[in-house]
């Protein structure tokens, strides 16, 4: 009894294996009643990829321009520290003393004019 239900499976399925190397899956009716349906299942995944590859590409990018970003502000901040220290009173006095310039500090506090 137990052989027979065994030798019945191998049957079916060296039969449906056939079936479908042999292409002769394509001409069963149940394919041909539902092509339309497969159809539109396969344009449906195909969309899904191609939906998804370009999800992740555009994630790529937003990941690039976001470290480009970071990067760009801390270039920034150096660059505006950098301006705050030269700039500052004492820094351009050295400067001045350094370079042998004509400019001098005032000596007197500065006056409004009416």
């Amino acid at each position: 009894m137990e052989e027979n239900k065994n030798r019945q499976k191998k049957k079916r399925n060296g039969k449906l294996i056939n079936t479908l190397i042999g292409g002769k899956i394509f001409n069963s009716e149940l394919f041909l009643r539902n092509i339309w349906l497969m159809l539109l299942i396969v344009f449906y995944a195909f969309i899904y990829v191609s939906n998804r590859y370009a999800c992740r590409q555009e994630q790529k990018l937003i990941r690039e321009l976001k470290a480009e970003r970071q990067d760009m502000r801390y270039r920034l901040l150096t660059i505006q520290s950098e301006f705050s220290q030269k700039s500052r009173h004492s820094n351009i006095e050295k400067y001045i003393n350094e370079h042998d310039s004509k400019l001098k500090t005032a000596t007197k506090p500065p006056y409004k004019i009416d």
